[in-house]
């Protein structure tokens, strides 16, 4: 920080970046769990008997149910 004024610009500067590529690879590793995380699900369905085309359709209901941009579209309603 300055002495003689706000470093608030300083440090967002300098620290931005980092919190950006920190953000960005935590995003990429939500999204690979959650793609593994439905592609167990198809397959344990699948393997206890549900017919493909449902099985199919359940874990795409359980895939667009995490989806980030779902989640933050929901914050904003009351």
């Amino acid at each position: 920080m300055t002495r003689d004024g706000d470093g608030l610009p300083l440090v967002f500067m300098t620290e931005g970046p980092a919190l950006a590529v920190a953000l960005g690879m935590e995003f990429l590793r939500f999204q690979a769990r959650r793609k593994r995380g439905v592609r167990a699900f198809r397959r344990t369905l699948v393997t206890n008997g549900m017919p493909r085309e449902h099985a199919a359709r359940l874990a795409q209901a359980y895939h667009d149910a995490g989806s980030l941009r779902r989640m933050l579209r929901g914050a904003d309603s009351p």
